[in-house]
């Protein structure tokens, strides 16, 4: 719904964009709902980090890649374990 908000307050030359970290393989229906709406220019994985690149000009992928280890710089993630949850660390 809010894409189609957007779509109609934003002028022609603004596009809606879904950047998500995961690959495409490992994203649920909620994700291909979304990207096959019409509504959003959807991106997974490398090719939103490379978006992310095309905007900002820096490679955020490497500097994550190297600075942070999603599931070990967490406090626990046993929690996230437990309720089999931890694929959210990726999406």
């Amino acid at each position: 719904m809010v894409p189609t908000i957007y779509s109609k307050l934003l002028e022609d030359e603004y596009s809606n964009i879904l950047l998500v970290r995961a690959k495409e393989e490992s994203n649920n229906n909620y994700f291909q709902a979304l990207k096959n709406s019409g509504f959003w220019n959807a991106y997974f994985g490398d090719e939103a980090y490379e978006k992310i690149g095309d905007f900002t000009h820096f490679d955020i992928q490497n500097w994550i890649n190297s600075n942070i280890d999603w599931q070990n710089d967490l406090l626990s993630t046993s929690d996230l374990q437990k309720s089999n949850l931890m694929g959210y660390l990726q999406w």
